[in-house]
């Protein structure tokens, strides 16, 4: 049994390469096959890369921006970085060009990790460039493949320990999405994460044997946090080239543990019921009555009913994540209870969590024996909560150190008694298990008075096939409406409409008679003032570079009723 009394990210480097000897530690896809990175290699590739950058200038407490796709070469910069005493501050790779260069600004880089040569001209400041994947030779530019070359040669063994971070270090400047404005540079020390691993540790098994398959992008805490956790287990991680090649991977990969974001598993549900509809008719008769029974919260397993279903249906459901799925963990939003109830009765056992960027990030989650759905779990060992009014209030170590260059906002989020007040209304039932109701600025005053609360207005509008995203208004309005994004991949794999413009395939009677349908139903269960009165169809692009979309995928309100406020008003 080992002992995990690391208390720095340098010090979790240190237990990672001194009690591991994985050759599959980590895996990327190299001409569409995976290529591994032994413990061994990666320990070589973060001293040599370590040794490079501090050569190149960097210093203890300097900020470097790792702005790349989620890879192995994440990680090991990442890692060096912090051999060196330096701050990392991961940014989405798919961030808007404004966001970008407010947030190299913001926390004033010098030095880039870069991997899109697109990207290049995006950043307006003057940074060095260290790249990856390809090489420009030009004065400020750095290749890390040449970098790594020099392991040939072995590179010079500098004194690193004189740049050793203390645990009330800055660890990592990791920026909101900023879905509400202008993103905010939460400062995380190394005492915030690792206090996460080890309270993870101390409830969540995970043997070395485990796989893993890491789809989200590292640059979000929940996948950065969770990351870390994996790599203080010793266990194989495979990472996703592109987001659209989750599907073969998982088949490829046969993963036992995973992450997701909630969107993700609504669509594959979705896509589901869209593969029932299109079967033949016993087989879609059969399959029916199998997904309705897997969504009954009291499904009986030892019945005759689940047996034939789960041999006939479920077990091919399961292999849609590759066969092998026995821990799958959902957070960043939260997840519809239907449809996480549908997926452990198929066998796909999901655990939800919660937690902010500010609390670095999990406060609270269910995990294997404490598992209840539609909630977000109990708090995790070194956490506190408490609720007034309505909100929920949590304090512990891994609450963040405060907000880059805004100590007034730092001032209003985290109380005198050191309270982070997460801005979510919940309540705490008998058993300590959170449930969480809403964000306070998601629930929005009508000019009549009355409030009401958006997201679980737009999560049930979601389900609707044809729409990807919905967004409510109501905010000083006399009554509810909605703006319907349309899901493009229905129009683009129906080949009995190929002869309708997207435009027109939308237009048509039974896509408004299916939406009209499901805000009917969702109406019968809201009060009289909540109900959805009118919906406009919206047909055009939403994006992150628009601005519309957050690089989490998250829909950025006040963007979206700027834009569209003309459509808005004709339904007023």
């Amino acid at each position: 049994m080992f002992s995990y009394n690391f208390k720095t990210y340098n010090e979790l480097f240190d237990f990672i390469v001194g009690n591991y000897t994985n050759k599959t530690f980590l895996n990327y896809l190299q001409n569409g096959e995976y290529k591994s990175i032994s413990v061994d290699e990666f320990n070589q590739k973060v001293i040599c890369l370590a040794i490079t950058l501090k050569k190149m200038g960097i210093k203890k407490h300097d900020t470097v921006a790792i702005f790349a796709k989620s890879s192995p070469f994440w990680l090991i910069f990442d890692f060096a970085i912090h051999k060196i005493g330096a701050i990392s501050v991961p940014i989405f790779d798919n961030i808007s060009t404004q966001n970008l260069n407010f947030q190299i600004q913001d926390s004033r880089i010098r030095y880039v990790f870069i991997d899109s040569q697109e990207r290049i001209d995006d950043i307006k400041n003057h940074v060095t460039f260290i790249t990856h994947n390809f090489c420009i030779k030009e004065e400020g530019f750095y290749n890390l493949d040449d970098i790594f070359m020099m392991e040939a040669v072995k590179c010079d063994i500098l004194d690193l320990e004189q740049n050793v971070p203390n645990e009330n270090d800055i660890f990592s400047i990791i920026y909101t999405s900023g879905n509400t404005g202008t993103p905010k540079g939460v400062m995380l020390t190394h005492k915030n994460i690792i206090n996460q691993i080890h309270d993870v540790n101390s409830f969540f098994p995970l043997p070395q044997s485990e796989v893993i398959l890491s789809l989200l992008p590292l640059a979000h805490i929940f996948e950065r946090m969770v990351m870390s956790f994996y790599l203080n287990r010793g266990v194989s991680i495979y990472f996703v080239d592109e987001i659209t090649n989750v599907s073969n991977l998982l088949k490829v990969v046969q993963p036992t543990m995973m992450t997701a974001v909630p969107r993700l598993l609504e669509k594959i549900y979705f896509k589901i019921k869209i593969n029932i509809d299109n079967k033949p008719f016993i087989s879609k008769f059969i399959a029916k009555k199998a997904f309705e029974y897997a969504q009954n919260k009291e499904m009986k397993k030892d019945s005759i009913f689940f047996k034939i279903y789960d041999k006939i249906v479920y077990s091919k459901l399961r292999d849609i994540f590759g066969g092998r799925l026995d821990t799958l963990v959902s957070g960043g939003a939260p997840l519809n209870k239907e449809i996480a109830q549908f997926f452990v009765n198929i066998g796909i056992p999901i655990f939800q969590g919660y937690g902010l960027t500010e609390s670095s990030p999990v406060i609270s989650t269910n995990y294997p024996q404490n598992n209840k759905i539609g909630s977000s779990g109990k708090t995790i060992p070194s956490v506190e909560v408490k609720i007034v009014n309505d909100e929920l209030l949590a304090r512990g170590p891994s609450i963040m150190k405060g907000y880059l260059n805004n100590k007034e906002l730092t001032f209003q989020t985290i109380d005198k008694d050191g309270w982070l007040h997460t801005g979510d209304l919940a309540c705490i039932d008998d058993d300590g298990y959170i449930f969480i109701k809403s964000r306070k600025k998601d629930i929005y005053k009508l000019s009549t008075g009355n409030y009401v609360s958006t997201i679980p207005i737009e999560q049930e509008l979601s389900k609707n096939r044809f729409v990807e995203f919905a967004t409510v208004i109501a905010n000083n309005q006399k009554y509810v409406t909605t703006l319907l994004f349309v899901d493009k991949d229905i129009y683009n794999n129906d080949n009995e409409n190929k002869n309708f413009t997207l435009e027109e395939y939308y237009n048509q009677k039974r896509v408004h008679d299916s939406i009209k349908k499901d805000i009917e139903k969702i109406n019968e269960k809201l009060n009289e003032w909540e109900k959805v009165v009118q919906y406009t169809i919206i047909t055009t692009d939403i994006s992150i570079e628009g601005g519309e979309l957050t690089p989490s995928m998250k829909i950025c309100r006040s963007v979206i009723e700027k834009k569209y406020e003309e459509l808005i008003n004709k339904m007023y």
